[in-house]
């Protein structure tokens, strides 16, 4: 959608204490909002919701790009800095060690390993992705495995 068509009339900016805060269509103002996508592999940029501080949510963007280009920008870079989910571009190796295993990645943002507590903590996304998630809580995400070399994908055979 062009910064032409009809936009949600929303603003964001960051107070003096660096908190979100989004302004609504009616002028109300709710500050320490936090951006949370629905469906953040499927629909990265559709149904993300603006939470309070308690939790509750203040309003639900369907359409990202029904924001003017500024607000867009401001969601953008919020949800960049909140969200941290490398994207594995090779297994390096696999160290099996009774039920957890150590994997060896390469990632878009360097080299790194971490622990999977179990072959459930490998997921299926979509057709040709996968999600890892290590022993942190920490997810990995793979947006496609016949895209990988094929070293990388014997190892994750065994886990999809």
């Amino acid at each position: 959608m062009s910064d032409n068509a009809a936009e949600l009339p929303i603003r964001l900016h960051h107070d003096a204490f660096g908190q979100l805060v989004v302004t609504l269509a009616n002028g109300q103002s709710h500050s320490g909002v936090v951006p949370v996508r629905a469906f953040p592999f499927s629909a990265p940029d559709q149904w993300i919701s603006l939470c309070d501080e308690s939790g509750h949510e203040v309003i639900c963007l369907t359409e990202v790009a029904e924001l003017d280009r500024e607000t867009r920008d401001q969601l953008a870079a919020e949800l960049a800095r909140r969200e941290f989910i490398p994207r594995i571009l090779r297994v390096l190796r696999v160290v099996e060690g009774g039920v957890a295993s150590q994997w060896f990645v390469k990632t878009d943002r360097g080299e790194t390993n971490f622990e999977l507590p179990s072959g459930d903590n490998i997921r299926a996304m979509g057709n040709d992705g996968a999600l890892l998630i290590d022993s942190h809580g920490i997810r990995y995400l793979i947006t496609s495995v016949p895209q990988l070399d094929a070293h990388s994908r014997r190892f994750l055979r065994q886990y999809l």
